[in-house]
């Protein structure tokens, strides 16, 4: 520690040695001008022989003026040797509140230092060095001197500035203090690491004011900062702890009160999609999930009820069928015996019916044993051409307009008595959808990337929302007399030709059901 005080103060002295010289120099270097001003003829005549009232020629002027030109000299002033009093050449401002009599003296190299007069709010400080010409010494009644900006003094000792922990000053003879740009600075509190030079000219010295030690205040500062910082973030650390649990209490308690309800087998209602980013993905993940259960499970047990239903439906038939056959031909073969007119009327009626149930055995049967769908180039216009032909007539009997539009030839890869039979099915489901009340079916055809559309709309009564999820279900019917097997088949022989049943109603608009087959690769008359 002792030897980085040593170097220390030894680098210090040094740099306060060369600020000594740099003030000396300056100083002389202002004296060489003034030798050289004072030797001119012009101005060495006019110092020594004019009188009072003379005034000097434009020579001297002239030199005068030359001076002024420098930045460190604010004017000149000469003192004849039969003057009372100086002539000042220089902006008379300088003079305000000044009397150079009482100015500080002090010798330097053969010349003399009067001043500094000191800076003022209205005026900056100067001083004068004035020297005697040549062969009139020791008469100092006849002298010139240079009036020097103190600043430009003053500025020597930039150099010796350390930001925040010394500050140059030079105390003059009136023992006040100069900053490095020529201002009065106020003393401050006495130190003892202050240091003063020694004198560079007689009454003048330099002095480093210590302004404290520039870490000390700050990490003083810095401590108590980081105290505040550590509580701050300790309960930033708090309250963003109990925030994020909270968000994510709220966040994950509803995916677990839906997790919860789907592990009882409620796959209806939906998961909570809150949270953000990884809670998100797995709320969105936890809803895929569901939908994929509820489809899954509505499969399972759609197949499990169809193949019961089926298997029932079968048995159901066949044990039907064999009695009817019987109780039909019975009827038939009274009615050609019997004369009386009703009851011939009334055999008629019993065999009518037993065309109804057996009609409905059939529908029994096609549901319970399918017939593989053998595929192979449909033309799907002329299949709705021949089911318009086969409806008009029952249409017509409804008060139903029946109404195709124009399309070109389109054709479909499916089985054809199949394709035909749903179509027939649609329409005339539609048609019954109007009666009583009349209306309109409208049969669309259009082709769309790989798939042919069949749509068959009408402007009926339409059905609910919650109905039209049930319309293919086997036995769900919204006729008085229907049997509602008549669109689960119809879905049953689309899913066999890799096609697709799609509903659309408004209730009071109308019911759209939308027929989708795969389109015939190889067609030529393509969109």
């Amino acid at each position: 520690m002792r030897a980085l005080d040593k170097v220390t103060e030894s680098r210090t002295n040094a740099r306060l040695s060369g600020a000594e010289n740099l003030l000396r120099t300056f100083l002389q270097e202002r004296i060489y001008e003034l030798e050289g001003l004072s030797d001119i003829p012009e101005v060495f005549e006019w110092l020594t022989t004019a009188k009072p009232g003379d005034e000097p020629d434009q020579v001297m002027l002239a030199q005068v003026r030359q001076q002024l030109d420098s930045p460190h000299i604010y004017g000149v002033v000469a003192k004849p040797a039969q003057f009372d009093q100086p002539q000042w050449y220089l902006t008379q401002t300088l003079l305000k509140d000044v009397s150079w009599h009482t100015l500080p003296r002090t010798s330097f190299a053969g010349a003399e230092l009067l001043g500094p007069a000191l800076p003022t709010h209205e005026r900056p400080g100067w001083l004068i060095l004035r020297l005697s010409p040549s062969g009139f010494n020791p008469a100092p009644e006849a002298w010139i001197g240079l009036v020097i900006r103190l600043a430009s003094l003053t500025e020597q000792i930039q150099d010796l500035t350390l930001p925040g922990l010394q500050s140059p000053l030079i105390v003059p003879p009136q023992n006040v203090q100069l900053s490095s740009v020529g201002n009065l600075t106020p003393p401050g509190p006495p130190s003892q690491k202050d240091i003063n030079s020694s004198d560079f000219i007689n009454g003048w010295h330099i002095r480093l004011q210590w302004l404290g030690d520039p870490l000390l205040g700050p990490l003083e500062s810095a401590r108590f900062g980081l105290i505040f910082l550590a509580i701050g973030a300790a309960l930033a650390v708090t309250l963003l702890s109990r925030h994020l649990s909270k968000r994510l209490e709220r966040q994950v308690t509803p995916l677990i009160e839906g997790a919860d309800r789907v592990a009882r087998g409620d796959f209806d209602t939906p998961l909570g999609m809150e949270g953000t980013a990884e809670i998100g993905y797995l709320s969105f993940a936890l809803e895929r999930m569901r939908l994929r259960l509820k489809r899954l499970v509505k499969s399972m047990v759609d197949v499990e009820r169809r193949a019961i239903l089926g298997q029932f439906s079968a048995g159901v038939a066949h044990e039907i069928r064999n009695p009817l056959a019987t109780i039909k031909t019975t009827i038939q073969a009274l009615s050609r015996k019997e004369s009386d007119p009703k009851r011939q009327k009334l055999m008629a009626s019993v065999d009518h019916e037993i065309d109804r149930v057996n009609d409905v055995v059939q529908l029994l049967l096609d549901y319970a044993r399918p017939r593989d769908a053998k595929a192979r180039k449909v033309d799907i216009l002329d299949v709705v051409e021949t089911v318009k032909i086969l409806a008009d007539a029952v249409a017509h009997r409804h008060e139903v307009e029946l109404i195709q539009v124009e399309h070109p030839a389109v054709f479909a890869w499916a089985d054809p008595p199949q394709v035909r039979q749903i179509i027939m099915n649609l329409v005339m489901n539609a048609i019954q959808a109007l009666e009583g009340i009349g209306g309109r079916v409208v049969i669309r055809i259009k082709q769309q990337g790989l798939a042919v559309y069949v749509s068959v709309s009408d402007n009926g009564p339409g059905v609910s929302a919650d109905q039209l999820s049930h319309l293919t279900e086997p036995f769900f019917t919204t006729k008085t007399n229907g049997t509602g097997l008549g669109l689960a088949i119809c879905k049953q022989l689309a899913q066999a030709n890799e096609g697709t049943l799609r509903f659309q109603s408004v209730p009071g608009e109308g019911l759209k059901v939308t027929l989708q087959l795969p389109l015939y690769l190889n067609n030529s008359i393509l969109e």
